[in-house]
């Protein structure tokens, strides 16, 4: 009940602030309604800076002084029409799309029409960017075309198109201002790198993020190939899987390519842009972390114009929130942009009696200090005070089989509302980029992570398979703090040698992580549990001493150098070498140990056509220490770093018909750790030997239809020299799983979508020696979202359904204990932004 009043109370305060806010933008409206633009024409003398495409016409056109007039034409995101978004008459920017430019996009077929009396000529071609994907049209008018072939002037017109082309990053880019606030610089240089590396990578962002505030990051990549889940549905720290290996909660999950957050609760999307998931290059660029890749989380920045949104959402289980998302762009010219996001939410993830809540607040600023420096800092701050599920641990085996627990109701709380997690996590990261001269740069960074985390984390065993009666009820109480810590320095440069060109990079870096538990206990309960008939469990009475671990401290100081040389314009190398000096201290009698490690990395594409790119890499990589289960009799004990290597070949292939696919082929081999079924040690054993195949598929099949599909095979072997392990599949690990959505816009109803899914995984073996597999099933989702405007005003509406079908089902199964999948749900939530 006092969570409740604080959460009401915390509510009550947003939306005061929210209502004062929208007195101010409306007064400010009604006061300066020149302003209203959402995508304003270029005007010097109102401050508002110049968009990308407009930039890119303007200067395409001085390049061309035989085109009369120059436009783009394009959807731009979350726009409901296509429009004019740049033009040499800038009178013209924000207008419709003609019928003629909409079917050079959707057919691919250019048009010509010729006017002024025969002397002049129009044509419009299709627009791609630079991965030549089709983002619009492009149409000029051409100067004294009279007795020129149509074919001629489509020729003429498409190399304009390709010159254009191979400036535009994205869509998104295009709309953006041309003078990128700092950092988005940066990004878009990244970016470009990004492209040329041999990895693959997977990008989430606009209503697809958005509709994941609810439940996090984990909910946004869920249809990323390759990632599937590794603990209970919508626990208040998620985490996933990707290419079989889980994601380590204190190394692989960056933000803006940096600090590596300490994780004690699932990452909020609020203030984020974009989130990335990269694999294979992250062992090079990112120093420590596993080989299955990195979640990069892009934190949004102020735009060129002032911008309010306040948003709501809720779920059929009670959870109600709001939030609120605001950008200025503050001084004379604009050079500092402040951006600032807030929400609370009343938390319900669906097991009764979990209420509580949760806060978060971020602010991120960027600041041009001269036309050579640009600073850009965040601060992020995030907590939950929630109810937490017990766990059902396996059971005993029978002849050396475990048989498989039925599916408890995945409503009833199997704890008791004493259960409580009390975390919250603190981030801080400040950035600075200086232009020495042109083609070369330097960048620094330091950032800090701060969290901590009171928990108790109950476990239920030895209960009857039939029934569920008599089980054994085991709570730990554990309070725990954390600091990750990280500094870095690069020295980009862009140079020829001869008839090579280079984008090298050279730094050094600091990562640290400091993890200190003052407090843990456990005790069994007296009361036993019914798993298929819960009573609500007594708060556990410690009686025996506490058990504090002494500190663990890991420090990584590397210094690296990479090289992407591009010998001809279709063929690219990758070369580099990290040297990382690894320190682990315990604070005991046992001396701190320093060791070090030389990683390499190669890599090389090959762009075989303009529309179709192979490429292969082999990299290797410090992955940070597992963290021992509550389970092991060295519970929360962090190992040491390992090596780990990976060895990959895949294949890019966009059309202009709308087709964009992508497929490789991967080796990776890590070490393995484990908890001994005898000792109930937490330690390595060995190693895990992955190859897996995955691959990505979209297609427009036409403008208002959009398909795509996703999936993975894998086959993962552990090695070790213990009999009872050595070529079984690893816990958890399925040999496949796949996604497939469509998402229909009907042209009869404009601004609605609606979209459907199945995701589907295979059967996981329980624990490391194989004696039980947990059942694969299919999860099915349909959902839409409308959107309108009036004037600058747009709201924006979606609803989901997830778990359609209201299937019960294992989520997962980790170190000895089940995760539990949730029924069937349904997610809303409104957006206005003015």
């Amino acid at each position: 009940m006092t969570a409740s009043i604080a959460s009401a109370g915390r509510l009550a305060v947003l939306w005061s602030a929210l209502i004062a806010e929208l007195a101010v933008a409306a007064q400010t409206n009604v006061q300066n309604p020149s302003d209203l633009q959402l995508n304003p024409t270029p005007s010097v003398g109102k401050g508002i800076p110049k968009t990308y495409a407009q930039d890119l016409v303007e200067r395409t056109a001085a390049k061309h002084p035989e085109l009369a007039s120059l436009q783009i034409e394009a959807k731009p995101p979350d726009d409901l029409d296509s429009l004019i978004i740049a033009s040499t008459d800038p009178s013209r920017v924000r207008e419709k799309s003609s019928a003629e430019a909409i079917r050079v996009f959707e057919t691919g077929m250019p048009h010509v029409e010729v006017n002024n009396a025969g002397r002049d000529a129009t044509v419009t071609v299709r627009l791609q960017d630079v991965t030549r994907r089709p983002i619009g049209t492009v149409t000029m008018t051409v100067r004294k075309a009279q007795g020129t072939q149509p074919n001629e002037l489509i020729d003429k017109a498409r190399k304009v198109a390709e010159e254009m082309r191979q400036q535009i990053p994205s869509l998104e880019r295009l709309v953006e201002p041309v003078q990128l606030t700092p950092g988005e610089e940066e990004e878009e240089e990244e970016e470009e790198t990004e492209e040329s590396l041999p990895m693959t990578k997977a990008v989430v962002k606009g209503a697809a993020l958005e509709d994941t505030k609810q439940e996090g990051y984990s909910e946004a990549i869920k249809n990323v190939a390759g990632v599937s889940p590794a603990n209970s549905k919508g626990t208040a720290n998620d985490s996933v899987n990707i290419r079989g290996i889980k994601l380590n909660l204190f190394s692989n999950y960056r933000l803006n390519g940096g600090l590596s957050t300490a994780g004690v609760l699932t990452v909020p999307t609020e203030n984020k842009e974009k989130i990335e998931t990269l694999k294979g290059a992250n062992a090079l660029m990112f120093g420590i972390a596993s080989p299955a890749g990195i979640i990069n989380l892009i934190t949004k920045r102020a735009g060129p114009v002032d911008f309010t949104s306040v948003g709501w959402l809720a779920n059929s289980f009670g959870q109600l929130g709001g939030s609120v998302d605001i950008g200025r762009r503050l001084l004379p010219n604009k050079q500092l942009g402040v951006r600032l996001n807030a929400s609370v939410a009343q938390l319900e993830n669906g097991v009764r009696g979990t209420r509580g809540d949760g806060e978060f607040v971020s602010l991120g600023l960027d600041w041009k200090a001269t036309s050579r420096l640009t600073l850009q800092a965040d601060v992020e701050y995030f907590v939950k005070h929630v109810g937490e599920q017990g766990g059902v641990n396996l059971a005993n085996p029978v002849n050396g089989v475990i048989p498989i627990t039925k599916v408890p109701d995945p409503r009833n709380l199997l704890s008791g509302r004493w259960n409580k997690l009390r975390a919250d996590t603190k981030n801080f990261q400040v950035r600075g980029d200086y232009v020495l001269f042109d083609g070369l740069k330097v960048l620094a960074e330091v950032g800090r992570s701060y969290s901590y985390r009171s928990r108790f984390t109950t476990r239920i065993s030895g209960y009857d398979l039939d029934t569920g009666a008599n089980g054994l009820v085991r709570v730990n109480a554990v309070h725990q703090i954390y600091l990750n810590s990280f500094e870095r320095v690069e020295l980009l440069g862009k140079f020829s040698t001869w008839f090579l060109t280079h984008h090298l990079t050279f730094g050094g870096s600091r990562s640290g992580r400091k993890a200190d538990t003052p407090y843990q206990n456990n005790v069994t309960l007296g009361q036993r549990q019914n798993i298929f008939d819960p009573i609500e469990l007594p708060e556990p009475v410690f009686t025996g001493p506490p058990n504090p671990l002494p500190n663990q401290i890991s420090t990584e100081t590397g210094v690296y150098a990479y090289d992407t040389i591009t010998i001809i314009p279709q063929v690219r190398l990758l070369a580099g070498l990290r040297v990382t000096w690894d320190r682990e201290e315990t604070r005991q009698a046992v001396p701190p140990k320093t060791t070090r490690v030389l990683t390499p990395a190669l890599g090389a594409l090959w762009d075989v056509l303009p529309n179709l790119t192979v490429f292969a890499s082999y990299m290797e990589g410090l992955e940070a220490g597992a963290t021992a289960p509550v389970q092991a009799v060295n519970a929360y004990a962090i190992l040491p770093p390992a090596v780990s290597t990976q060895k990959e070949v895949g294949v890019r292939y966009s059309t202009l018909t709308g087709l964009a696919a992508s497929a490789s082929a991967f080796q990776i081999t890590r070490a393995n750790a484990i908890t001994d079924p005898n000792t109930l040690i937490f330690a390595e054993n060995g190693s895990i030997d992955y190859k897996g195949i995955e691959a990505t598929l979209t297609f427009e099949v036409a403008r208002p239809l959009t398909v795509g599909a996703a999936g993975q095979w894998l086959r993962a072997i552990q090695k070790s020299p213990d009999s009872t392990i050595n070529g079984l599949r690893p816990e958890n690990t399925p040999s496949a799983i796949g996604n497939l959505w469509i998402a229909i816009r009907p042209p009869f109803v404009p601004g609605l979508t609606l979209n459907a899914g199945a995701s589907a995984i295979a059967k996981r073996f329980i624990n490391p020696q194989d004696q039980g597999t947990i059942p694969g099933y299919t999860l099915f989702t349909a959902g839409l979202g409308y959107q309108m405007r009036s004037g600058t005003t747009r709201a924006v509406f979606l609803v989901n359904v997830d778990n359609l079908a209201n299937i019960r089902y294992w989520n997962s199964v980790q170190t000895g204990t089940y995760g539990t999948g949730m029924d069937r749900s349904i997610k809303m939530s409104a957006r206005v932004d003015f």
